[in-house]
């Protein structure tokens, strides 16, 4: 069974609270269950709030986005490099192993930098151009 199609909301309007009203606002959405955009609306166009939502669950957060904006780069790389690899190996050679040291080395950087954005826990620092046991 689909569910009913709901209706597209395309047409903003802005609206300007004091720092007051804003926390006011927020307090009684949240104690509501609803978004603060539901519970305006609601209350605007003198309708009945719609269900709670349900609560999401504990999603982990970053704790240094600076670092996770770093090791997405570094990521967005690996498709590169392994392109690379693969077409050395189909022209019958193989690669250095100086570059397969490099790319351990540099994927357990990505690992234990991965580990620090998100808070998970501390792991050793890895070493610069020393590849993972």
């Amino acid at each position: 069974m689909s569910q009913p199609r709901k209706e597209n909301r395309e047409f903003p309007i802005p609206t300007r609270y004091t720092r007051s009203e804003k926390d006011q606002l927020t307090q009684a959405a949240q104690a509501a269950g609803v978004s603060m955009s539901d519970f305006i609306r609601a209350s605007a166009l003198e309708q009945p709030l719609p269900p709670p939502r349900a609560k999401r669950a504990n999603r982990p957060t970053v704790k240094d986005g600076d670092k996770l904006a770093t090791l997405l780069l570094a990521v967005g790389r690996i498709g590169n490099n392994t392109n690379q690899l693969a077409h050395v190996a189909n022209s019958g050679m193989w690669p250095e192993a100086r570059l397969l040291h490099q790319a351990a080395a540099d994927i357990q950087w990505m690992r234990h930098t991965l580990m620090q954005a998100l808070g998970h826990r501390e792991t050793a620092t890895p070493q610069p151009n020393e590849p993972a046991p």
